[in-house]
């Protein structure tokens, strides 16, 4: 009789972690939200993220540390330069934490380009930011760099840069390091809206995304634009 009882204590309890489980991580979508804004909410959610609302998408949800992080992409464009971020967040308490937010994609009006692909790492203990970019050096030169950043789950409810090794000064890494320093200090103040004014104010408007680095470029001219998933 108790080896039955332990079992059928076991299936209940598996049933109400798993339901608490579904209940976390209830998929999120976007609703226009008036004003240029797109909302990032969901079933049971009271306070949703708002997000710039051109080119507002999702993107394929990411496994990290057990949770469903959401993947959301906009675009802040200026001055002929165009900016794609990706807010990763997830639904808590009634609200859409936001987790973290990483640049995805770059345009430049001199045809520089960064493209980033968010995938989950073999263990799902972290999140690989893949990285492209290319820059112009000339009419036929160009200086290509890729790489990976890394983010690891921060208890209690957050993602932090967990970097491999220190990006060297001078490298398109390093400079896109201290981007995403800045866009860590304004996740760390918990905005429940990320207005292109905001983004502006914390040192993340486009125009300041520069990719001008000197390095000795390659022969070799940039693919086309690759598909972010």
């Amino acid at each position: 009789m108790v080896p039955a009882r332990r079992a059928l204590l076991s299936c209940m309890l598996s049933a109400v972690l798993a339901g608490r489980a579904r209940a976390q991580t209830a998929p999120l979508r976007l609703e226009p939200a008036g004003d240029g804004m797109a909302a990032l909410t969901g079933s049971g959610i009271r306070r949703p993220l708002l997000l710039p609302g051109a080119g507002a998408r999702l993107l394929p949800a990411q496994p990290c540390c057990g949770e469903q992080i959401a993947l959301a992409a906009f675009i802040v464009a200026e001055a002929g330069v165009a900016l794609e971020w990706a807010a990763l967040a997830l639904p808590q308490d009634g609200q859409v934490a936001l987790l973290a937010l990483e640049p995805l994609s770059w345009r430049g009006a001199d045809g520089a380009r960064m493209s980033t692909r968010i995938v989950a790492t073999g263990d799902r203990s972290r999140l690989q930011c893949h990285r492209d970019s290319a820059v112009p050096q000339g009419p036929t030169l160009w200086r290509r760099e890729a790489w990976t950043d890394y983010l690891a789950w921060a208890p209690p409810c957050g993602l932090a840069d967990a970097p491999v090794r220190v990006p060297l000064e001078g490298t398109r890494q390093h400079a896109v390091a201290a981007w995403r320093r800045r866009a860590a200090a304004l996740v760390a103040a918990c905005p429940a809206a990320l207005s292109p004014g905001l983004l502006a104010e914390a040192g993340l408007q486009t125009a300041g995304f520069s990719l001008s680095v000197s390095a000795t470029p390659s022969m070799r001219q940039p693919s086309g634009p690759r598909i972010i998933v």
